[in-house]
């Protein structure tokens, strides 16, 4: 008896879950996402595997480096690299996509209220893409942390904690192939 209740369950499992899907929407549905902006915009992102540590992160067409600044509004250091990241923004301006990616639950009119006072002028990611793509760069542990990316998607540095702006600035020269 136990036997046909187990062979009943396995039939019942296997047909409800592997007939909806196949090897290949599953694995793009691993690698690629939605990266939710705070002005309503979505981002198509996809991970692709490096050599290294940490992956690499194609957004969108792909046609500019990506500096992404994980951070929560209640990191004292955080708040002290927005200036750095705001100077930055305003210096390479379209040149670059900058994103603060934001790694805490909070809702829309929060976060707006949050960069209005700290006068953001870069985009915000949030949400549970802002968590996928934080899990998927090779998972951000301490905050804030920057991840820099050239414009094909291809890892360029990291850091974690407060980094000084001269070396963002040097590295995403690199990601610009700026000497």
């Amino acid at each position: 008896m136990l036997a046909r209740t187990f062979i009943f369950i396995f039939t019942i499992a296997f047909f409800a879950l592997g007939c909806t899907e196949n090897r290949a929407s599953i694995a793009s549905a691993k690698n690629g996402f939605e990266l939710k902006l705070l002005n309503g915009e979505l981002l198509n992102a996809r991970i692709e595997p490096s050599e290294g540590r940490f992956n690499n992160v194609v957004l969108g067409g792909g046609d500019k480096p990506v500096l992404y600044a994980f951070f929560t509004t209640v990191c004292p250091e955080c708040a002290k690299e927005i200036p750095h990241l705001i100077d930055i923004k305003r210096r390479y301006g379209d040149q670059i996509e900058l994103i603060g990616v934001l790694v805490e639950n909070k809702t829309a009119d929060e976060v707006s209220d949050f960069a209005a006072f700290h006068q953001i002028n870069y985009s915000i990611a949030l949400g549970a893409g802002a968590f996928r793509l934080a899990d998927a760069v090779g998972g951000v542990r301490s905050i804030p942390a920057v991840h820099i990316y050239d414009k094909d998607g291809k890892y360029v540095s990291h850091f974690v904690g407060l980094a000084p702006q001269e070396m963002l600035e040097t590295r995403i020269n690199e990601a610009l192939k700026i000497n």
